[in-house]
């Protein structure tokens, strides 16, 4: 049964998203997923066919279909608007998502430690975003997740800010009973929230603040971090095209 909190969560994306949804792309026929990471991305796909859907939507399309731990660090407009034209039959996860990426040449993936991780390696590379910021040492001990991505926002935020109150609203129960456990040295903001999603097992996380704005910390963030419970899947679309719109 859905939480008050993930109902809560839906409405406000649901206010707050633009424009329409477009249904995602059938998977017409899917081999027997696995329960490990690997052998989701593992999984092969009968036929596939993608016709001028874009990369964040197939991105979410197939980590909400294989429930596979994401991190979106950057969204730019090719990421949101480039169509991508593709088939694929018998083709892996693995092999379709860097089949994908290829299409939009500034960004890769990596399937390290447990996470999809969509990048672009010169937002990487860019001191002043603060997703590359380290954090000299993040530690939190059976926390709920949507806790454990507010202890990470407040120790940005005292890297960057002077000291004072860190706070904001939590969504209590809308991750359920599953606790997180992440101890983390000198690893970058980005390298702790794949670890958070990883840990989860069943979260996406996403950038919410455009390329010119990484540099600072906006009101309401650089991310948010999903479940990937289905019904949330649309409207986190339309947020994802707003970054940039």
């Amino acid at each position: 049964m859905m939480s008050i909190a993930m109902l809560s969560t839906l409405c406000w994306l649901a206010m707050n998203a633009p424009g329409t949804f477009k249904h995602p792309p059938l998977f017409e026929k899917q081999a027997v997923k696995g329960s490990s990471f690997e052998s989701k991305l593992n999984s092969r796909i009968g036929h596939f066919k993608i016709s001028g859907e874009t990369l964040v939507s197939i991105v979410l399309d197939l980590a909400y279909e294989f429930q596979l731990p994401t991190g979106i660090e950057y969204v730019d407009h090719e990421a949101t608007t480039r169509p991508i034209n593709l088939e694929f039959n018998n083709e892996s996860v693995r092999g379709i998502l860097l089949a994908i990426v290829q299409q939009v040449p500034e960004y890769k993936v990596s399937f390290s430690n447990g996470v999809v991780d969509i990048y672009v390696p010169k937002a990487r590379g860019d001191s002043s975003n603060l997703l590359n910021k380290s954090i000299k040492n993040f530690a939190v001990s059976d926390l709920d997740t949507g806790e454990a991505n507010m202890e990470l926002f407040c120790a940005l935020s005292q890297e960057v800010a002077p000291p004072g109150v860190c706070g904001g609203n939590i969504e209590v129960g809308q991750w359920g009973p599953l606790r997180i456990t992440v101890h983390l040295h000198n690893a970058k903001v980005h390298e702790i929230l794949n670890a958070m999603a990883a840990q989860n097992g069943k979260a996406i996380w996403t950038v919410i603040a455009p390329p010119d704005r990484l540099s600072k910390i906006p009101v309401g963030g650089h991310w948010h971090m999903y479940p990937l419970e289905a019904p949330l899947r649309p409207a986190i679309l339309e947020r994802l095209r707003a970054v940039v719109h």
